[in-house]
């Protein structure tokens, strides 16, 4: 599994019982973490950096959504 995802698994936290509402929950996560980076951010070479990580750990989520259910 990707090291980015496995480490925004590790700080997740939800009350949502449903797997899909984790999941759903879990993308918003994702989401909310890289745009605290990019806001942080001066250098607009920063800021496309995290956009496009933010873009592909996004992409591998959602091409591996039943492994990451499984996980949450």
């Amino acid at each position: 599994m990707n090291p980015q995802v496995t480490e925004l698994l590790q700080s997740f936290e939800t009350d949502s019982k449903s797997p899909r509402l984790k999941y759903n929950d879990f993308l918003a996560h994702v989401y909310t973490s890289f745009d605290k980076y990019i806001s942080l951010c001066r250098s607009d070479r920063m800021m496309n950096k995290y956009k496009q990580m933010r873009n592909s750990v996004l992409g591998y989520i959602a091409i591996n959504e039943k492994e990451i259910i499984k996980r949450l």
